[in-house]
């Protein structure tokens, strides 16, 4: 018992660990403004004259402007040091929350421009704590820290959704004090983390487009698309739950909720481990995160009651944990001279894929099993899990006899 105890904390020893303190706070604000998806209601009382799409477009502005900003925080990786980047994101954050508090119910036009800065500081940061990792950590390391940020970044979710909450009790407008906490983080990441170093650009005079070439190598386009792919068959899951469970009389609203929470706590449990997991399955871990998404999907769709569909759930938040961590742990790998850009590129490929996600599955759907239910969204979610896993196993199985055949003719 003593040396399984031992082995744990080993485990969760680090290297650098001080570091880890403002990227997971970084982590916390990546997603901390779908919080805000609980104060739609009472934005709208506010503004009775103003329709309800605008009403919730509030609250995806910042997921529209943070893709040209992630691009934008790979670009400037190549000119200025990361923790100068983070530092102008935490700003720009802090005065995006601010603006609310500030000017309060004047217009919804205030609302707009707070989800522009906080939209534009989000899209900033989000590649940039990865990238602060694969510059500190490599190899098995760097996959475990990933991991960790990962299971912050669910933590810190679930944190700010409470938070968000309970201030909103006070009025809608305090519920975006929750920035507040911008403040500690800029200071530690002012005081603890380190300036980071400049990527070489992609293109200069020396070496013109070698950058570009060293970028967008075959490795790096597979897993941009597999990815983008894999994203759109992903959000199969959370774009069809609860009409699934509406339509199969499981339950209500709140049930729905119970299997979101169940989710983001597996997926958060698979981020503390993923280390160890990535450790045992080596080349096969993302084939395998596939293969449980696929099956988790199936059982979903096939379910007759909540709790099947709860053990869909819990397959789901465990295969989908697995392909986040290793969005970012395989990119960096593939990209180590430009992790920054590689990261920048793979969440934006992601967020296409979410974009297109409802456009494409209904569409698969109605080919393929001439069907218009929820149950067939998320069966077409389960088969194309499956061909990716398939299609990741045969592209391992080639890389790996390319390595062999090349160590052969090297002796």
């Amino acid at each position: 018992m003593h040396s399984w105890i031992k082995g744990i904390i080993s485990y969760f020893k680090v290297e650098h660990a001080i570091v880890l303190i403002p990227v997971c706070s970084f982590a916390v604000f990546d997603s901390a403004f779908s919080a805000f998806s609980s104060v739609l209601a009472m934005i709208g009382e506010q503004f009775p004259d103003v329709p309800v799409v605008i009403i919730q477009m509030v609250l995806s502005v910042p997921s529209l402007l943070s893709i040209p900003a992630m691009l934008l925080s790979g670009f400037l990786a190549s000119y200025v040091r990361k923790r100068s980047i983070g530092l102008v994101a935490l700003a720009i954050l802090f005065v995006g929350g601010m603006i609310p508090v500030l000017f309060r119910a004047q217009s919804i036009y205030i609302l707009f421009a707070s989800s522009a800065f906080i939209g534009i500081a989000q899209g900033l940061m989000h590649p940039l704590a990865s990238a602060i990792i694969c510059e500190g950590w490599s190899g098995a390391q760097r996959g475990k820290v990933l991991g960790f940020k990962q299971a912050a970044n669910y933590v810190g979710a679930a944190v700010v959704a409470l938070v968000v909450g309970y201030l909103a009790l006070t009025g809608w407008s305090n519920a975006y004090l929750v920035y507040l906490a911008v403040i500690p983080v800029f200071l530690v990441t002012f005081f603890r983390l380190p300036k980071g170093g400049i990527e070489r650009k992609l293109i200069d005079r020396e070496n013109k487009a070698d950058g570009i070439k060293e970028l967008f190598t075959p490795k790096v386009v597979y897993l941009l698309l597999l990815f983008m792919v894999a994203a759109l068959f992903s959000f199969a899951f959370h774009s069809n739950i609860a009409m699934m469970v509406g339509e199969k009389d499981m339950g209500t609203s709140a049930d729905v909720s119970k299997i979101t929470s169940l989710n983001y706590l597996v997926a958060f449990v698979l981020g503390i481990t993923y280390g160890k997991l990535s450790g045992v399955m080596k080349d096969r871990t993302l084939a395998f995160g596939f293969a449980i998404l696929a099956i988790g999907l199936a059982i979903a769709s096939f379910s007759t009651s909540f709790p099947m569909l709860m053990l869909g759930g819990i397959l789901f938040g465990f295969g989908s944990g697995i392909q986040e961590v290793s969005t970012i742990y395989y990119l960096s790998n593939e990209a180590e001279k430009r992790a920054t850009m590689a990261i920048s590129l793979g969440l934006v490929f992601v967020n296409i894929g979410i974009t297109f996600s409802p456009i494409v599955v209904t569409a698969l759907k109605t080919a393929l099993f001439s069907s218009a239910t929820a149950s067939a969204g998320m069966l077409v979610g389960a088969c194309g899990f499956a061909a990716l896993a398939v299609v990741e196993v045969l592209y391992r199985n080639r890389m790996r006899k390319k390595v062999s055949k090349a160590e052969r003719e090297g002796r």
